[in-house]
């Protein structure tokens, strides 16, 4: 069974205030050609991952 992922640290995220604090709106990310763990070893996959959300005080970036 393959390594669990490790989820982003601080310096690959911004943040940045949300500038329509008394608004309900949904952000969404993608990032695709992410690499995947393949079901079969040694086999290199790609997917895209998509995150939706809906800001309170903060907006998050992923840094490329």
């Amino acid at each position: 069974m393959p390594p669990e992922p490790e989820a982003p640290s601080r310096e690959q995220l911004k943040l940045s205030p949300n500038p329509n604090r008394n608004r309900d709106y949904t952000s969404r990310s993608c990032a695709p050609n992410s690499p995947v763990y393949a079901r079969s070893p040694g086999q290199p996959d790609f997917g895209t991952i998509t995150y939706t959300y809906s800001p309170d005080m903060l907006c998050v970036e992923l840094k490329v």
